[in-house]
This record gives structure tokens, sequence and C-alpha cells, in this order.
């Protein structure tokens, strides 16, 4: 990992903001550029032409340009026989997402019906093993959605299934309690143990 870090840092030494006006980031092998269409359509000529050579094969059918709307003709024109996928919509980039208002909401939407689905099936657990589903729920499942909230601003109505799940599924049978879970209560099982 740490020599693939230094051969892309060489790569973009070649592609540098300087010469490409593109603003970028890396992580592991994956290379993303934000600008204009055609300096992103420099950017990445000089990607396919000085990869390969540190090692870095750019693979244009997993490349994904995100453009305005109004802005979409012109990346289909200028990247028409380059492989890579233009949209309009948006798409997921390094875990987040990137594009219209309804793309992240479809995008959040599926994700809280699969962590709602989760909840459940740890809620199943809590009735008889409270300590492993608490253990699961804080070490694992709760992260998934701290990292999207983060990095996806604006959600917070749609993760109200969510809420409403941990509030009147998990935390009762963690609890071992038919009552419903106050607002006091919740804000004091939120806070860290």
């Amino acid at each position: 990992m740490a020599m693939y870090a230094i051969g892309l840092s060489v790569l973009q030494e070649e592609i540098s903001y300087e010469k490409t006006q593109v603003k970028q980031v890396a992580y592991a092998d994956d290379l993303t550029g934000a600008g204009n269409i055609s300096e992103l359509y420099k950017w990445w000529d000089l990607v396919k032409k000085n990869g390969p050579t540190i090692g870095y094969t750019p693979n244009a059918t997993k490349s994904i340009l995100i453009v305005k709307p109004e802005h979409y003709e012109n990346g289909v024109r200028f990247f028409r026989d380059s492989g890579v996928t233009v949209t309009k919509d948006g798409q997921r980039n390094f875990g987040a997402v990137i594009g219209t208002e309804e793309f992240k909401a479809k995008y959040v939407e599926e994700k809280v019906s699969e962590w709602v689905k989760e909840v459940g099936v740890l809620s199943g657990m809590a009735k008889t093993e409270p300590h492993a589903a608490y253990s699961a729920f804080t070490h694992g499942l709760q992260h998934r959605w701290s990292f999207v909230k983060r990095t996806i601003p604006g959600i917070s109505r749609l993760l109200r299934p969510l809420e409403e799940s941990i509030r009147k599924t998990f935390l009762p049978a963690l609890l071992k309690t038919n009552f419903i879970i106050g607002e006091d209560v919740r804000e004091l099982l939120s806070l860290p143990p």
C-alpha cells in the first residue's frame, strides 16, 4: 500500500493542478479529479499516458464523469470515444455520493432501508444476548451511518426511519422493556459510555 501511494504521488505530480487546472485526490488505486470538462479531458489523457509507466492502469469502463445537467451534452461530446460513462444524476465516490439531490436521497433511502433491517436483526438478538447486540450496534452498525452523515450533508430527515427503528425496536429489546422510549431517555442513551 505504501509503495502504491508513492507511485501514485509520481503520477499526481505529472497531472498536477498547474498543468491541468483539475483538483484531484487519490486513495489506494482510486483517483478523482474535479474541474471544467475540457480540463478534465486533458487530465484524463495525461492519466492514460503517464499512469501505465508507474504501474497505474486507468480503466475507462470503471470511470465516471459526473456533470451538472446543463453540461451533460458537452461532457458526452468530449468523452464520447473514451469509454468513460457520463452522468448528470450522480455516483458513489469514496463511499459517499456526488450528484443531484434526488440521487443522494435515493442512495440514502436505500442505505436506511438496509440499516433498519439490520437493526431489526439486532433487536431479535438483544432479547437473549443484549451485550453482544449492544457491541455489534456500537462497534459495527452505528459506524456505517456515522460515515454517511459526515459525508452527505442535509440528510437528517431521510434518517428518520432508522431513528424510529432504534427507538421503537432496538432499545426496548435491549432494555427489556415495553415502555416507549421518551426523548429524555433517548438523549441519555445516545451519550457515549
